[in-house]
């Protein structure tokens, strides 16, 4: 049967090309009206300009929070992790206790030192000291610098034996190494290095963190280093973690950094030897360290050792004569090259009080340092509290080589390597001469400096930096071609040292959108490694 007219299948075959044409005609006028756009807007733009109009623009991008006036570090709220033996006997347990906000991290160690000292027994810890009350020490009792940590306790530490002095510096290494760079713990007991035996002669060396492992295994380790009952230290090798102090250049200091050495035999003797040998070969990755002399062929005689009168031995090193022009002819600095020795050796060699240094037929009394001034040496014997200013703490900056830049270690007062004004203020140092011969160039410009930092805050992962006209001013000198640069070598330095991920800058309580034209300056700046050189990056 057909279809009736105007239904089903016919109709719609004839309703096809006129729907057809109307879409190509829709088409065709839509393209017809795109292809006006441009000449309308066109005509709206010479409009605006001829009536002399601005463009409208989109507001400046505005920080979220105020501009600092003054420095303030609040620090993260949160929890200190400390550990104690637990009452099984077997373990370091892990305890907490609120965390003192507000402050550095050198300060941090100090008080987190003090909590666990003094941190009572419970049904899941025992105390450290037991019966025994255990303090702090001297004016620096807690040190920390380049992730090491030396802890300086009162004498009556002496009063928990062998085993119980060990695991008291198992939860302390295992406590302080829970802070962002902290590596190792040395500790002292009035200002020396303790033995673990009654020969006193089984140096402990640095501690490591061991927070999960078994004590009594621990100890035992230990014991198996001390020289057998009548056998002769001397032929009992000892190999250990330990702590060398290295002069820095130009007369900046002292640093240090961690080797595991192997003594031939415990006397004083033979770890002095060792360690001064080591010494000579210089550091293994310290930058800002000159090379260092041969200190064992510049030596007169072998170490020598003697008891002292108020308690503690005395190790005397001789030089030959001409001594101190031949290391200052190297580049390092006499003072800075005794205070070095002095802390390597009490803070390993058991039960050393101090140094005597002789060059020639003379001893060493007076030291002189363009920047720690005059050191008078009382009686000729160097002791370590003498040395306290010279150590430095160590902070990361980037420097520029080659269009890139590059990370490099300064020195900054160990009080203050977490100081977000500290470590602008290292990079305003600019590289130093070594720095230099290896291609690094500095970032800012010489004309500013520490006092153009007008304040610095830390709000959560933000660094928030108001920096002063002058300032402002030296970066438009400065010019396009190094604004990237400046500015990123700022920003990664700020979070490289602070866990920080972003930097916001202000200028005289302002920010501002363009200096020398190539740097958008409102808003934040990431971390970015992406500028960095290609080992780094």
């Amino acid at each position: 049967m057909s279809p009736a007219p105007g239904k089903g299948p016919a109709k719609k075959r004839a309703d096809r090309p006129e729907r057809g044409r109307q879409v190509r005609k829709r088409l065709m006028s839509a393209a017809l009206i795109l292809a006006l756009l441009p000449m309308l807007a066109g005509c709206a733009r010479r409009e605006i300009r001829e009536s002399g109009e601005s463009l409208p623009t989109l507001p400046a991008a505005q920080a979220a929070w105020p501009a600092p006036d003054g420095d303030f570090f609040s620090g993260e709220a949160g929890l200190w992790t400390l550990y104690l033996p637990g009452k099984n006997g077997l373990n370091l347990v892990s305890q907490h206790v609120q965390k003192t906000p507000g402050i550095l991290r050198a300060e941090a160690l100090g008080a987190i030192t003090r909590e666990l000292l003094s941190y009572p027994a419970n049904n899941q810890v025992d105390s450290l000291g037991g019966d025994v009350e255990l303090t702090l020490t001297g004016e620096n009792p807690v040190e920390l610098s380049a992730g090491v940590v030396t802890v300086n306790l009162g004498s009556s530490a002496l009063g928990l034996g062998y085993r119980g002095f060990y695991t008291l510096s198992l939860a302390l290494a295992a406590t302080l190494c829970e802070i962002e760079n902290v590596r190792c713990v040395n500790v002292l007991v009035a200002g020396q290095s303790v033995s673990l035996d009654a020969s006193g002669t089984l140096a402990m060396g640095s501690v490591t963190a061991h927070p999960g492992e078994n004590l009594p295994v621990l100890w035992e380790q230990m014991e198996a280093k001390r020289t057998p009952v009548g056998s002769d230290a001397a032929q009992t090798p000892l190999t250990s973690y330990m702590t060398l102090y290295y002069p820095l250049e130009n007369g900046q200091g002292i640093t240090c950094e961690n080797r595991t050495l192997t003594f031939p035999g415990q006397t004083p003797r033979q770890m002095a030897t060792t360690i001064l040998e080591n010494l000579s070969m210089g550091s293994m990755y310290l930058t800002g360290v000159p090379d260092m002399p041969d200190l064992l062929s510049m030596m007169s005689h072998e170490p020598l050792t003697s008891e002292l009168a108020d308690g503690g031995r005395m190790i005397t090193l001789s030089f030959r004569e001409g001594a101190e022009r031949e290391w200052q002819a190297m580049g390092v600095d006499p003072a800075c090259l005794a205070a070095s020795i002095c802390y390597s050796l009490t803070t390993f060699i058991p039960g050393v009080a101090g140094v005597a240094i002789r060059v020639g037929d003379r001893p060493l009394t007076m030291l002189s340092s363009d920047k720690f001034g005059d050191v008078p040496v009382l009686g000729g014997l160097l002791r370590r509290t003498l040395f306290a200013p010279f150590l430095m703490g160590r902070t990361t900056v980037y420097f520029a080589r080659e269009g890139s830049l590059a990370p490099v270690e300064k020195s900054v007062d160990r009080e203050k390597t977490d100081s977000p004004r500290a470590q602008l203020a290292a990079l305003m140092e600019g590289p130093g001469d070594r720095e230099r011969a290896e291609g690094l160039e500095a970032t800012l410009p010489e004309m500013v400096g520490e006092e153009d930092i007008l304040g610095i805050a830390v709000e959560g992962d933000v660094i928030l930096v108001n920096l002063s006209e002058s300032f402002r001013s030296e970066i438009q000198r400065w010019g396009r071609e190094g604004e990237t640069l400046l500015c990123y070598s700022m920003v990664n330095t700020l979070c490289a040292n602070s866990g920080a991920r972003r930097v916001c800058f202000f200028f005289e309580g302002d920010q501002v959108e363009s200096i020398a034209g190539t740097i958008y300056w409102a808003g934040t700046f990431d971390y970015n490694t992406g500028l960095c050189e290609e080992s780094f990056g």
